[in-house]
């Protein structure tokens, strides 16, 4: 299915929590992201979503600049830019939800297309994923679900800026630009995208910069 991931088997203050973000960003080709509906989320889900995000996107050279939906844009602009739509409660249920499994595959995340482009609109089912995961996590603290739940948010986000960045439905072999996540991809401690995945992704003036200062280091987990 084009562009779209499948699956196998307390309020928060927008501007004053993306401010926080926004100051411990390492540099690189800056990829602004505005989301909509943090506020059916927790401050522990979305700082678990937000670091993952931020490491996943960083080895392809990508800065990951976080807006609410309100906030005015980047006074010297972005070079890319995605929008991001939360639907549901994004938070972790996995107890409540642990009694209705999904049962049949459906999109866990997805991105809008055009005229054959990817267009930078994504979103992701918190209903969906809460249902995927219930019956596989085991952990009663919450601290760790919603750690667990707000990385795999960021890996199915990564799945779709990969499709975006990179104008392309083809998917890789292995990492997050596979075609389909099984529970275990979500809940590994780490996730990452393949080393082709990765060429793919990279700005041209990141490639460029990496071919002058070291001409043998090659991408990698």
């Amino acid at each position: 299915m084009y562009a779209r991931l499948l699956a196998m088997l307390c309020l928060l203050p927008v501007s004053t929590f993306f401010a926080q973000a926004d100051s411990a960003v390492p540099t690189g080709a800056t990829l602004e992201v505005y989301v909509k509906g943090q506020e059916s989320s927790t401050p522990d889900v979305l700082r678990a979503m937000n670091r993952e995000l931020e490491s996943l996107m960083l080895p392809a050279g990508f800065r990951v600049v976080w807006r609410g939906v309100s906030d005015p844009p980047s006074p010297a602009g972005a070079e890319h830019l995605i929008m991001v739509e939360l639907r549901g409660v994004c938070m972790a249920q996995f107890s409540s939800m642990a009694s209705t499994p999904l049962s049949f595959p459906m999109p866990l995340a997805s991105s809008s297309v055009a005229d054959g482009r990817v267009l930078p609109f994504s979103w992701v089912d918190c209903t969906a994923l809460n249902r995927f995961l219930a019956p596989v996590v085991s952990n009663p603290s919450q601290a760790v679900q919603d750690d667990l739940y707000g990385r795999s948010m960021a890996r199915l986000l990564a799945h779709e800026f990969y499709h975006i960045l990179a104008q392309t439905d083809d998917h890789a072999t292995g990492g997050i630009a596979k075609a389909r996540f099984s529970t275990a991809d979500l809940m590994a401690d780490h996730f990452d995208f393949e080393a082709s995945a990765l060429e793919r992704l990279r700005p041209p003036a990141t490639v460029a910069s990496s071919a002058v200062s070291d001409d043998t280091s090659a991408a990698g987990r």
